[in-house]
């Protein structure tokens, strides 16, 4: 009698480059298509599959890709693009939670540059760079017992995008 092969190693699973860009931008428009944020959790759990350190563990699963860095930052840029493309607060955090889990901090450490030089108040925040403002403040460390709107003067657009920090904190001046 032949010795069956145990399912994981009949199983594989290999996504060319390209493929691989077009499943994640999808998963990213599905996911801002949804109203209800019921595809967030999972697009962060399939873009935090993407990354090598991951696959890794994953190896019996999946035969190695190419190119995988490039995919990675084409994802990043897509992910980049339609946080400037202005979607609505709640959208902007899940995209930043996907740049959290693809590692990429740069649009986060632009506005922690702002907030340590004391020099907010006084710039003129892009959409992008306003919806960083609030990931960075949710995903503080400290908790927020009362947020002042005042050190935070901008656009009335700016303000709005300020309230998902809003409605965390406990009050607001």
């Amino acid at each position: 009698m032949a010795k069956t092969q145990s399912t994981s190693s009949n199983f594989s699973v290999r996504i060319r480059p390209k493929r691989k860009v077009t499943l994640y931008k999808s998963a990213v428009d599905k996911a801002l298509q949804s109203e209800t944020g019921n595809l967030d959790l999972f697009l962060r759990f399939l873009l935090g599959l993407s990354l090598e350190s991951n696959q890794k563990h994953l190896r019996g699963l999946l035969t190695k890709t190419r190119s995988s860095s490039q995919s990675h930052e084409e994802t990043v840029k897509y992910i980049k693009m339609k946080i400037r493309e202005n979607p609505s607060p709640e959208r902007c955090i899940n995209l930043f939670h996907c740049l959290n889990e693809l590692n990429d901090h740069s649009l986060v450490e632009e506005i922690q540059s702002y907030l340590r030089s004391g020099s907010l108040s006084e710039a003129k925040l892009s959409p992008a760079q306003w919806s960083a403002l609030v990931f960075v403040l949710l995903t503080s460390e400290k908790e927020l017992d009362v947020f002042d709107l005042k050190k935070y003067s901008g656009s009335e657009e700016g303000l709005l995008r300020l309230l998902p920090v809003v409605k965390a904190s406990r009050a607001a001046l």
